[in-house]
Order: C-alpha cells, then structure tokens, then sequence
C-alpha cells in the first residue's frame, strides 16, 4: 500500500492547534523541502516523493499521506518519523 493514515485524539485549544500546525509547516518545509499550503486548520503538502494533508480540528487530528514509487520501501521508517512529529505537536 502507498499511502499513510493517521489520526490522533487531543486536548488542544485554537492557539495551540494553530501553533501545532505551524510547527509542522515548518518542519515539513525546512526538513523535507517540501512545498505547503496553509489554511487556520489544515497543510496541504506536497515533496520529493510524497505529497499529504493535515488537518486539525476540535479533539481530532488526521493525516493522509500518498507515497511515491521511490518512497515506498521507507513506509515503516516514514510512518514512525510522522508519528513522533505528530505526537510531539499534539503534547502542547
């Protein structure tokens, strides 16, 4: 499978939401080289090899990540990477 899921419960107000997503932004951007569009709730991303959103709301925060041919046998690494992104944002 190329694609990625993820989704996470949290506790985060509004500022704190929008400060989580402007972590990631940066990271995505500065880490990865990869090109994002932001709005209030959700990245839109696109990079080498791979291309996703992010989108936080009241409680729930849910990702989609499509893999390129290239990227597909790091799943397992990427995935946890994303993970450990994730959660490090959302223990605000």
């Amino acid at each position: 499978m190329n694609t990625i899921d993820i989704s996470r419960e949290h506790d985060l107000g509004d500022e704190d939401c929008q400060h989580a997503l402007e972590e990631l932004s940066g990271y995505l951007h500065q880490q990865l080289g990869a090109v994002v569009d932001t709005t209030p709730t959700q990245l839109v991303f696109k990079g080498k090899g791979f291309s996703g959103s992010v989108t936080i709301g009241p409680g729930l925060v849910s990702g989609h990540i499509k893999l390129g041919l290239l990227a597909r046998p790091f799943k397992r690494q990427l995935e946890a990477e994303i993970t450990r992104q994730l959660d490090a944002r959302l223990d605000a």
